[in-house]
C-alpha cells in the first residue's frame, strides 16, 4: 500500500541528529528591535540601556522566544554558509511528494538555559525524534512529526532546547460553498484590519514592576490581555521571525492549505506568549521553559484574549520559581493554551 511504504520511508528518516544549522548574522540590536517591534514588547530588560545596568547584562539582551529565528532560512530557503549539507526537512519533503503538501506547527516544548546577548552566535542540531501514522483531523489527513532541537551558542554551549511537533497533512477536499466562505472571511478581515500601532483592545498597559514571589499565591490570576489579529500583525510576525512559508502571506496560498486567510506562524504566537508573561512578571523574570499547543488559528479580524494563572510556586534556595498555566482564545475557540515556568524576585 501507498501509505505503508511512505511509512517506511519516514520511519528510516528518525533518530539522525543533522547539523551544525549555523546563523547568518550575530545577534543584534537591530533584529532584536525587530522583533520586540512586531511583538509590542516594550520590555526594558532588551533594548533600555539604563535599565539594563542594573542586571546581569552587560551587553543587550535577545527576548529567549527569539531562539529559533536565529538559524532560520533565507527568503530563498537557503542556510547560512558553513552549514550541513544534509535536508533538515528531508521527511517533510518525503511527505509532500506522496501527497501531503499541507504543514502547520502544532506545539512548542521549550527549555531555556541562558539568554543570547549581543554578538553571541547560535547554530542548531535537529533530530527526528517521532512520527506518528497516519492521522484525520479537520485540516485533513497527515502525519504529526515531532524534532528535538539543540541551539547552542559559538562556544558550542547549549542555551535552550525544544520539542517541536509539526502536522504534514493532505489539505481535506472542500465542501460546497468553502471557497465562498474562505472569500467572504478574507473580505471581512479585510475591512476590519487595523494598524499594528493600535493599542490593545482592552487598553493594556502594563507598569513593567516585578512581581514578588511571597505575594504571590496559587490560582492567582493574571490580567487579560485582549490582542487584535491583523494581516499587519501576521505578516510583521512572519518577517520579523524570518519566517517566509506563503501560508503567513499569501492568501491563496493559505486556503490552498484549508485556510479562510493567512494565519499566524508559530514563532509570532510564542513571542506573544513571552511577552504577555513577562509583561505580568516584570522584566526581573526570567523564561526558564514554554510549552504549547495550537488549535484554532490566528486569523486577520479576529482578536485574542490571553489569560492565565498561578498554577504553582517553588522556591528551592536562591531559586524562586512561579509556574503560570496559559491560555489565548479567540473566535473561532482556543488558539493556543501551554504552561511556563518563571525565575522572579
Amino acid at each position: 500500500m501507498p501509505d505503508e511504504n511512505i511509512s517506511l520511508d519516514l520511519h528510516a528518516l528518525q533518530g539522525k541528529r543533522l547539523g551544525p544549522y549555523n546563523s547568518f548574522n550575530p545577534v543584534s540590536r537591530v533584529q532584536i528591535w525587530q522583533w520586540t517591534s512586531a511583538m509590542g514588547d516594550k520590555s526594558p530588560l532588551y533594548l533600555d540601556d539604563d535599565y539594563r545596568a542594573g542586571t546581569e547584562f552587560d551587553r543587550v539582551v535577545a527576548p529567549p522566544a527569539m531562539m529559533q529565528m536565529w538559524t532560520m532560512r533565507d527568503i530563498n530557503d537557503n542556510y547560512a554558509p558553513g552549514s550541513t549539507d544534509a535536508p533538515p526537512y528531508q521527511i517533510f519533503d518525503t511527505l509532500s511528494k506522496n501527497g501531503f503538501p499541507g504543514n502547520v506547527a502544532v506545539s512548542y516544548d521549550i527549555t531555556f538555559h541562558r539568554y543570547l546577548l549581543e554578538g553571541d552566535r547560535a547554530h542548531h542540531y535537529t533530530t527526528v525524534v517521532n512520527i506518528s501514522e497516519l492521522k484525520t483531523t479537520a485540516l485533513g489527513e497527515g502525519h504529526f512529526v515531532t524534532e528535538r532541537v539543540e541551539y547552542l551558542d559559538q562556544n558550542e554551549s547549549l542555551f535552550a532546547e525544544a520539542l517541536i511537533t509539526y502536522f504534514q497533512y493532505k489539505p481535506a477536499a472542500p465542501q460546497s460553498g468553502d471557497a465562498d466562505a474562505n472569500q467572504a472571511a478574507t473580505d471581512k478581515s479585510a475591512t476590519k484590519d487595523t494598524s499594528a500601532a493600535a493599542s490593545d483592545a482592552n487598553g493594556w498597559q502594563t507598569d513593567f514592576k516585578d512581581v514578588a514571589f511571597a505575594k504571590l499565591n496559587k490560582g492567582d490570576t493574571l490580567p487579560e490581555l485582549a490582542i487584535p489579529i491583523t494581516h499587519k500583525l501576521i505578516v510583521g510576525g512572519a518577517i520579523a521571525t524570518q519566517d517566509f512559508i506563503p501560508v503567513h502571506h499569501n492568501v491563496p496560498a493559505a486556503q490552498a492549505a484549508s485556510m479562510p486567510d493567512i494565519f499566524m506562524n508559530i514563532l509570532t504566537t510564542s513571542g506573544l506568549c513571552a511577552r504577555y508573561l513577562s509583561d505580568w512578571a516584570g522584566p526581573a523574570s526570567r523564561l526558564r521553559k514554554l510549552s504549547f499547543k495550537l488549535m484554532a488559528p490566528n486569523t486577520p479580524g479576529d482578536t485574542m484574549v490571553m489569560q492565565g494563572r498561578v498554577s504553582e510556586l517553588d522556591s528551592n534556595g536562591n531559586d524562586k520559581l512561579v509556574s503560570v498555566e496559559f491560555a489565548g482564545k479567540n473566535n473561532m475557540g482556543m488558539h493556543v493554551a501551554g504552561s511556563a515556568k518563571l525565575a522572579v524576585s
